[in-house]
């Protein structure tokens, strides 16, 4: 299972994003500098990389949504590389931007782990 450890300067640790088992779905959990989970990412059945969009819920502990972080396939193009889609993540602007920070380190894990060519 992968994990992602997101420090801010001077070596302090402000959370980790960790892969959970799941059969059919991706599933992270995002956890504070304590482990203690905080928000879980929920997406759909088997991502696959190319033709198709992708959304991932970004739901509390309690089931509420609080956000999505999506990707989109621009298309086939011939004479450029394959590699290149477009993330997005949608949360409230009054969301902690320590909160916002794990989210975005979960977008790029998401990344490594499903879309990455090389």
């Amino acid at each position: 299972m992968m994990e992602m450890k997101v420090y801010v300067p001077h070596k302090h640790l402000i959370g980790s994003v960790y892969q959970r088992w799941s059969m059919f779905t991706p599933l992270l959990e995002v956890c504070d500098s304590d482990g203690a989970s905080s928000i879980r990412i929920q997406g759909s059945c088997c991502p696959n990389r190319c033709l198709s969009n992708q959304q991932f819920q970004v739901v509390s502990n309690v089931g509420e949504k609080i956000g999505t972080i999506w990707k989109k396939w621009r298309g086939f193009n011939e004479e450029h590389n394959m590699d290149h889609e477009y993330f997005g993540l949608e949360v409230p602007p009054s969301m902690e931007s320590q909160t916002k920070l794990m989210l975005l380190a979960a977008t790029f894990l998401l990344n490594h782990m499903f879309f990455e060519m090389s």
